[in-house]
Order: structure tokens, then C-alpha cells, then sequence
């Protein structure tokens, strides 16, 4: 399949496969699903746990940058979509559609900013965050300097919560707080 995601080359898959292994979430959201790279990985796992299910946000062919269309997502899912569901939208306020998850995913085109915005209301909400990006390689992408944003590194070593980086390229963080539920 085209996955159209950075994920792939480094094989970010197993990761995503094995901490829903481990955790075993009942309830994931993904924001930013685009052609469902992640979700596939989290949905094999969730599928073989016997439980829980998926949520995934995404502007998809309405976002004006790299993406796909929403039917090539559900194409790519289809295995899985008897534990998907798919929303095409906005990934702001999402969080107060939720009183706790399991497993939070962000991949918007991640900075400093746009976690900001999303990521900081769901630390109340998400008892793992999986952010894409964090080491300083992924902060020196074209596009951050061509767009002037601000570096996720930097942003994270000024944030009251435990994070772990873990590369290789585009890295991926892992955020536990210690509130969530």
C-alpha cells in the first residue's frame, strides 16, 4: 500500500503494534490519519488484543499540504472497520468530545505551536500520548525553517510531563504525565 508516511521507512509500524500490545487501550484517538499508516498498526493490535477501538481525525484531501483522500484511508483500513471510525475534521477542540483515552496519536504536521493548541488539553485526558517528531533531525525538516516553526525539541524540555524521544527519523515521542486516568 502507499502510506504516504515517514513512519514507514524506519518501520515506525512495530512500535505503534507493540504499545498497543503492551497497554492494551480500549479507546484510541489518532489525529491525523492520513492514509492510516499508524492506525493500521494500532488496529492489527488492537484486533488480536480482543478489544478496543479507534478513532481517527483528519482533514484528509482538505489539507492543503501532503495528504491523500479520506476513501483511500478507509480503502487501506478496511480490514479493520469493524474498530474504526473515521472523522473527517478539524483536529481542534476534539479533546472535549472525550473524558479519558487510552492511546492519543498526534501527526498534524507537528510544531511547537500547533502542540500548543492540541496537545496541551488532552494531558488531563490521555494516559499515553504518541506525538510524531521531538529530536532535533525532525525539527530541521524544509518545511519548519521554510514556515518560521518553532522547534518541538526546545518546546518539550519546557513541558511538566515525562517524554521519551525515540528515534530514528521523523522520531516519535512518548508522553506520560501521570494524570490521565
Amino acid at each position: 500500500m502507499d502510506w504516504k508516511s515517514s513512519y514507514e521507512k524506519n518501520d515506525f509500524g512495530t512500535l505503534f503494534y507493540s504499545l498497543v500490545k503492551i497497554i492494551k487501550p480500549d479507546k484510541i484517538v489518532e489525529l491525523g490519519t492520513k492514509a492510516g499508516y499508524s492506525a493500521y498498526h494500532m488496529a492489527k493490535a488492537v484486533k488480536e488484543n480482543d478489544f478496543g477501538s479507534i478513532d481517527c481525525y483528519d482533514l484528509w484531501d482538505g489539507y492543503p499540504f501532503n495528504s491523500c483522500s479520506l476513501n483511500t484511508a478507509k480503502e487501506n483500513l478496511q480490514e479493520y472497520s469493524d474498530i474504526i471510525s473515521f472523522f473527517k475534521t478539524d483536529a481542534r477542540k476534539i479533546e472535549e468530545k472525550y473524558n479519558s483515552v487510552d492511546l492519543l496519536h498526534i501527526d498534524l504536521g507537528n510544531h511547537a505551536e500547533i502542540l500548543e493548541e492540541i496537545l496541551i488539553p488532552w494531558l488531563p485526558k490521555a494516559k499515553l500520548i504518541i506525538m510524531e517528531g521531538g529530536s532535533i533531525e525532525r525539527d530541521n525538516v524544509e518545511w519548519m525553517k521554510k514556515y518560521n516553526k518553532k522547534s518541538i525539541n526546545q518546546w518539550l524540555k519546557n513541558k511538566p510531563f515525562n517524554y521519551v524521544i525515540i528515534n530514528p527519523f521523523p522520531s516519535v515521542t512518548l508522553i506520560e504525565n501521570g494524570k490521565g486516568h
